[in-house]
């Protein structure tokens, strides 16, 4: 079917409100007032906890039983869900650009310290299969975007996924979540003393992405900083 009939029958909608796009704004994925006021979490409140920290990121409390250095999250999930469904399941690509460009833009107004230290940005991977049969791993084209905003390396084939395992949103608790991902992640090569940025969509319980920083500790690196683009949690 002709894009101009699939724009007529399923007219864009903005990714954040949801309202329908005008003509003009259709060139991206935010109607106007969004675009103008764009409803990033907050500098000062934590995006997992929704308490009060001095940071742009995750509170002390919150990141206490992590490994990661610190870690940071552009949106609260409700803000960006019905986006990042489109994006995932729908094989929205433009969907995906333009949030990657969100959150490197997030990246640059709030952590531009951690963007200067950085020596490469690493996504969370995918299971081939769960990739092959999606079509494209989600976190890549974030990757992609922030990558080729700050000018940072993306290195795609450092982390990988060892094996199949259950979506975390499956398991009822930390417990299972943990074991479920047990040595799931492997990297295949050393980073001794490098600091790297792992880039992850949705930050729940935080277990995948302290798995894939105990793997990146493991193999040399000297600081393993988490950004996300959303975090579920009391804001959301």
């Amino acid at each position: 079917m002709k894009e101009w009939l699939l724009e007529l029958i399923f007219p864009p909608r903005c990714a954040v409100c949801t309202e329908v796009l005008d003509m003009e704004e259709r060139r991206g994925i935010l109607c106007h007032d969004c675009a103008e006021q764009l409803p990033y979490v907050p500098k000062g409140i934590c995006p997992h906890c929704g308490g009060v920290t001095e940071t742009a990121g995750f509170c002390d409390f919150c990141l206490k039983e992590f490994a990661f250095e610190s870690a940071c999250a552009a949106f609260p999930y409700e803000t960006v869900r019905r986006a990042i469904h489109l994006f995932k399941y729908d094989g929205g690509k433009k969907i995906g650009d333009g949030l990657g460009q969100l959150l490197a833009d997030y990246m640059e107004k709030y952590h531009e310290a951690i963007l200067a230290k950085t020596d490469f940005v690493l996504s969370v991977p995918l299971h081939p299969k769960k990739e092959k049969k999606r079509g494209f791993n989600q976190t890549h084209i974030l990757c992609e975007q922030l990558s080729a905003r700050t000018g940072l390396p993306f290195r795609r084939d450092i982390l990988v996924r060892k094996r199949e395992t259950a979506a975390q949103s499956t398991l009822d608790s930390s417990k299972q979540r943990r074991q479920n991902l047990k040595n799931a992640f492997a990297v295949t090569e050393d980073l001794i003393g490098k600091q790297v940025l792992l880039v992850d969509d949705i930050f729940t319980t935080g277990t995948t992405c302290n798995e894939c920083a105990k793997e990146l500790y493991r193999a040399g690196a000297q600081k393993v900083f988490v950004c996300c683009l959303s975090a579920a949690g009391k804001l959301s």
